[in-house]
């Protein structure tokens, strides 16, 4: 099937980023069905002329995110719509005031804190517009001596451009919200999936490159229903487990 897709080698935005974009455009336009299967990574590569592990994690991202479906030795298809139910006890917390409710002897130490611009699904998750800047934040969390999650965040600079010079180290960035913007997220959107690690989260959380991690993306919003923080988070999959409790709703 051939499909119209490009990238703009011009843009600062990365070329994985641009290809995500472009496919779920291709798709919300009609250009790409349920069930339409995509070129392979190889021949994608060669079109757009980027490399194919460029073309993999894009398309790997649009796997953890449900657009698209991989089958085993036929190839990548557009996935079928998915009805998703949610329900939702007890209350929102960041992490640092998850562990503190746990009593563990947790601290965090922020790696990167600068102003960049946004791109692909950061400014579509924060709903920003193309030349909007963002407050991009690595922090590393540690429970006693030992790492076990590094966290991504990013944040609307113009709404909240303390964050970008605050000391958060061993913070929690909502109550940090909370205190200088009356802006504490109320609900969140998570979605988790498992994954291999990469070489840059190896190196943080101390293990070997493609060890199983625990992946989490997360938006939250404030009480007006406004995005306030996007956020990935990788988790040592052998210090952390999430949880959850469901139940069977009337009809």
């Amino acid at each position: 099937m051939e499909i119209n897709l490009a990238i703009d080698k011009q843009s600062k935005v990365p070329y994985y980023h641009q290809l995500k974009q472009a496919i779920l455009n291709t798709i919300d336009l009609g250009g790409l069905k349920p069930g339409d299967m995509l070129p392979g990574e190889f021949a994608l590569a060669e079109h757009l002329g980027i490399s194919r592990l460029v073309v993999h994690r894009a398309l790997r991202e649009l796997v953890t995110d449900g657009v698209l479906e991989r089958k085993r030795a036929v190839g990548t298809f557009v996935a079928m719509p998915v009805k998703r139910e949610f329900m939702v006890e007890g209350s929102l917390f960041s992490l640092s005031e998850g562990l503190a409710k746990s009593e563990l002897d947790y601290s965090n130490r922020i790696l990167t804190q600068e102003v960049i611009p946004g791109v692909g699904e950061v400014l579509q998750a924060l709903k920003l517009n193309e030349d909007s800047q963002v407050v991009h934040l690595i922090s590393l969390r540690y429970i006693r001596e030992f790492p076990f999650a590094m966290e991504e965040m990013f944040f609307p600079y113009t709404r909240f451009p303390a964050m970008a010079t605050h000391d958060l180290n061993n913070a929690s960035t909502y109550k940090t919200l909370k205190k200088i913007y009356d802006a504490y997220p109320c609900e969140a959107v998570d979605r988790v999936s498992a994954d291999g690690a990469t070489r840059f989260e190896a190196s943080l959380l101390d293990i070997r490159i493609n060890h199983p991690v625990l992946k989490l993306k997360r938006v939250a919003f404030d009480k007006s229903g406004e995005p306030v923080e996007y956020a990935l988070v990788t988790f040592h999959a052998d210090r952390y487990q999430i949880v959850s409790r469901v139940r069977k709703t009337e009809n």
